[in-house]
């Protein structure tokens, strides 16, 4: 009996755990916002407008034709003119001391009745080298800035460290007449009774065909020297025509804490500021030009030349800026400010070709605005 007893008491435990069977899996519960990371970064692109920048364009310069102009004297030497050239003999044992490898441009050089032709070789001394200041008015340029949120102070501010690059253009024209002292020199030459065979221009040497093909040669047979010359000089002439020209572009790094108050729950307002450190490259260039027209002899003579420098420059300054930014969403917003920078200034100098000239470039009072869209990331 006892047996059995302890036989269904097994039974029954084995079946009551066996009906009772293992606990149902829980399902974890995972909070999201475990795992939510606040972007810290902050990265503005958009546009800068600058205004400010002054220049200041001085200095004069001398300009010639560039012709090879020797000696009145030597006969073995190639003579340039602005309005013709007298090359060396081309002929064979020639003793006669003349040329027939020459040429003239204008009729009117032919003077004294046909009896002589005179060249001309024209230079400039420019004496109104006054200063003419200007302004540059307003360059638009680009600009990216990143930012990372430190933290915040009270409920309301947020604060950050700001780091951007911006680049904008210079650029600056003066025109106008100046002063100047305007020599002339000119080389006459005997036409020893010869008659030019042509009208002007005129090249020799020359040639004329018949009707049957056959050539004949009119070759006016020049000095190999000049028999005179002359110098003239005009002071204060104001024919002289001055285009002076800046272009370049100046990179703008800037460093700064920046501090964001927020006013709605979509619009914030910031203030920045910090130090700047300005790279500026320019190219300077001066265009002159002078018609000379006194005289039946001139023959309206236009000598035209340019010279130009290029420069770099590094400046240090700072800049301050406020502006309000709109939150589109929880990422994306745009912003526009007010801005201020100053950079200080330095001078460019051009000394090629007997020349000297000056400009300043002043970068140390510049204002503006600057707008664009906010990401955050």
């Amino acid at each position: 009996m006892h047996r059995y007893l302890l036989l269904f008491l097994g039974l029954t435990s084995i079946c009551f755990g066996a009906g009772r069977g293992s606990p149902e899996d829980e399902i974890p519960n995972f909070d999201l916002d475990d795992y939510y990371i606040e972007p810290k970064f902050n990265m503005n692109l958009g546009f800068r407008g600058l205004s400010g920048a002054k220049t200041a364009f001085r200095g004069n310069g001398f300009m010639t034709s560039f012709s090879q102009l020797q000696d009145a004297t030597s006969t073995d030497v190639v003579r340039g003119y602005h309005d013709g050239s007298v090359f060396l003999d081309t002929r064979n044992g020639s003793t006669d001391n003349k040329t027939n490898n020459w040429a003239f441009d204008d009729g009117r050089q032919i003077i004294n009745n046909g009896a002589d032709i005179a060249f001309h070789e024209y230079s400039a001394q420019t004496t109104g080298g006054t200063t003419k200041n200007s302004d540059q008015g307003l360059s638009l340029g680009a600009e990216l800035v990143v930012s990372r949120d430190l933290g915040k102070i009270g409920n309301r501010i947020e604060w950050m460290i700001t780091a951007g690059v911006s680049l904008n253009g210079i650029q600056d024209s003066v025109r106008g007449n100046v002063m100047a002292d305007i020599k002339t020199i000119t080389d006459v030459y005997s036409l020893a009774g010869q008659t030019i065979p042509e009208s002007a221009p005129y090249e020799a040497p020359s040639y004329e065909f018949d009707f049957n093909g056959d050539r004949t040669e009119t070759t006016v047979l020049l000095g190999r020297s000049p028999d005179s010359r002359t110098e003239t000089n005009t002071s204060n002439d104001s024919q002289v025509s001055s285009f002076s020209k800046l272009r370049g572009h100046y990179l703008t790094l800037r460093v700064g804490p920046t501090f964001r108050v927020q006013i709605t729950d979509k619009l914030r307002f910031t203030v920045s500021g910090g130090p700047v450190l300005v790279h500026s490259g320019s190219t300077y260039s001066v265009n002159r030009d002078f018609e000379v027209a006194t005289t039946a002899a001139d023959i309206g003579a236009t000598v035209r030349d340019q010279v130009s420098s290029t420069t770099a420059e590094n400046m240090t300054g700072y800049y301050a800026d406020a502006g309000l930014e709109y939150l589109l969403s929880e990422y994306s917003g745009f912003y526009l400010g007010a801005f201020y920078q100053t950079a200080g200034s330095y001078t460019q100098y051009i000394t090629e070709q007997s020349s000297s000239y000056e400009l300043d470039i002043d970068l140390s009072r510049l204002q503006g605005f600057r707008g664009g869209l906010n990401f955050k990331f």
